[in-house]
């Protein structure tokens, strides 16, 4: 059995685990190694009597006793030991009998033949059979004890009866170093079985570890990691509570270098309260949270698809009526966060203050979904973000936001105006060396219409996109309902409903395709799983100081079935 640990010292748990089902399985295991022997010399009882007239009379009864002997005496211990008997010694008493067989055989051997007879006995299978069986009770301690009783009776055997009747000369292989080098190789023999044994052990502590690392409160059980963040981490999980019943889900769980961060398990722990309050089929789901050990983790609607960035990346530039669906259905649901009331009918005056390609995830079917409300900011909360700092992405920062002015959800909307200019032109407004320009008091010159990129922009996509990209947070389009009536009435082929959302579907699908290796499916119907694909680590947006704030790089993503790589 698993070596205690020193007092003061926990063993790790999968020990533990391993421990507890030794001490609860010894008395089984003991009883399948009884039967097995009683099995086996009864077999032997009958082989050695048919032999009977060609080895000599004496010697098969001899040997057909100990085999009855010791198929009687380990049936009658696999009856007492199913029953429920158990003693700690029984299995080192057992392996005492078991090695004593060769012995047993060696001393038949001189008695009814010769003592070259004796030696030259094919004893030495017998032998390292009764070590392996040792070993096999789970126990390397009993597999040395075995390798060492083998040793020793081969030494004893070898110098108190072979020895005297041995005539000279002496064979080579009978002389003493010989017969020495043969209990050594039984020892080491006993050794290595002890290894094996040590080695499947630890094997099995380190799958019993690691599945309960993935068995989250016994209802989450974790499979490969979507993403990885400067402080979480995302899993596809599956949700099996009892009864049968599964769900796939996707966790994501504090890293533990931050599980003792006050202010980010606030951030976390706010972001599940806010989650929970908004269900709207645009917004990702958070099902629950919880902690489980040292962390904090967070359970959410799984999306089988990809985020935006992702796409934009495979595909390039999409087409017209499926940047208008997306804006569409991207509108209604910030309208929804920004209107949405506590449960006691408070105005939350809710802003997501971080939309941008990442965040915004599509399925394979045409669903659009907004996740990642880490640091959405409602105001019944306490403000967590320290004075003159600013949360959310580099380049997707409304001016307002930028300059650390007071602003709502029509930051928002300039940030889902950057959005959709991107996906329609495959190109960011604001790169990196040009963020300074978000703080100017007007618009820079390169913040012109999709259109002037691309020609093939309808004039009404052109104008809606604008009104969402107004410098000034009075001129801008105010509410997303609106900027959903305006690209609703969009129709003919450019319609968002149905052509927009069949054409992203579509699109969704061969870069899924693509990506798995496979050949697109022909309609959503036919395809019903997402293979995984190796992970790729995500990097965050930059981290640059702008006057007035600094902006903060956000967390992973939070139910994305694939994590995306910075846009270079």
């Amino acid at each position: 059995m698993p070596h205690s640990d020193p007092p003061g010292h926990a063993a790790p748990l999968g020990t533990q685990l391993l421990a507890e089902h030794f001490r609860a399985d010894v008395a089984a295991r003991e009883a399948a190694v009884t039967r097995f022997i009683s099995l086996i010399a009864s077999l032997f009882i009958i082989s050695t009597l048919s032999l009977g007239a060609r080895i000599g009379w004496p010697r098969a009864l001899s040997v057909a006793g100990l085999c009855a002997f010791f198929a009687l005496y380990y049936g009658w211990q696999t009856r007492m030991l199913r029953r429920g008997w158990f003693h700690p010694a029984l299995h080192w008493i057992n392996v005492g009998l078991e090695t004593s067989t060769g012995a047993y055989l060696f001393v038949c051997d001189i008695a009814f033949g010769t003592v070259e007879q004796a030696l030259t006995n094919p004893m030495a299978v017998l032998w390292s059979a009764t070590i392996v069986l040792a070993a096999l009770r789970g126990n390397r301690h009993l597999a040395l004890f075995a390798g060492g009783v083998v040793a020793a009776e081969t030494v004893l055997l070898y110098a108190l009866l072979a020895w005297p009747r041995l005539a000279e000369p002496i064979p080579l292989m009978f002389t003493p170093p010989l017969i020495a080098l043969r209990a050594t190789y039984y020892f080491i023999t006993g050794w290595l079985a002890a290894m094996v044994a040590s080695f499947l052990t630890h094997r099995a502590e380190e799958a019993l570890q690691a599945i309960r690392e993935k068995d989250l409160l016994g209802k989450y059980f974790l499979h490969e990691r979507l993403g990885v963040g400067g402080m979480a981490e995302v899993f596809r999980a599956t949700y099996s509570p009892e009864g049968g019943f599964e769900k796939v889900v996707a966790v994501k769980r504090i890293l533990p270098a931050y599980a003792e961060d006050e202010d980010f398990v606030t951030l976390f722990r706010r972001e599940a309260e806010l989650g929970s309050l908004l269900c709207h089929p645009n917004i990702v789901q958070v099902l629950d949270v919880g902690r489980f050990g040292d962390t904090y983790f967070m359970a959410m609607e799984y999306i089988e698809g990809l985020s935006l960035r992702e796409l934009l990346k495979s595909h390039g530039p999409l087409p017209p009526e499926v940047v208008a669906y997306l804006g569409a259905e991207l509108g209604e649901a910030l309208d929804y966060v920004h209107r949405r009331t506590s449960s006691e009918g408070i105005p939350l005056n809710l802003v997501h203050r971080d939309v941008n390609p990442p965040n915004i995830l599509l399925s394979r079917i045409g669903e659009v979904k907004l996740g990642d409300f880490g640091v959405a900011r409602a105001a019944i909360h306490v403000r967590l973000t320290e004075a003159d700092r600013v949360r959310g992405k580099l380049g997707y920062l409304a001016p307002e936001q930028a300059r650390g002015q007071p602003f709502d959800g029509r930051a928002d909307l300039f940030a889902l105006g950057l959005t959709l200019h991107e996906a329609l032109t495959g190109r960011r407004v604001f790169q990196g060396e040009d963020a300074s320009d978000m703080v100017r008091g007007e618009p820079p010159p390169f913040l012109v219409r999709p259109s002037v990129h691309r020609p093939d922009v309808p004039a009404e996509l052109d104008a809606a996109i604008m009104g969402l990209l107004q410098w000034r947070m009075m001129e801008r389009t105010p509410r997303g309902h609106q900027l959903r009536e305006q690209l609703c009435a969009m129709t003919g082929a450019l319609a968002p409903h149905p052509h927009g959302q069949r054409e992203l579907a579509r699109i969704v699908q061969e870069a899924l395709a693509h990506k798995g290796g496979r050949a697109p499916a022909r309609s959503s119907e036919q395809v019903t799983r997402l293979e995984p694909t190796p992970l790729r680590t995500r990097e965050e947006e930059p981290t640059a100081v702008l006057p007035g704030g600094s902006v903060l790089a956000n967390g992973p993503m939070a139910a994305v079935a694939r994590e995306e790589t910075r846009e270079d």
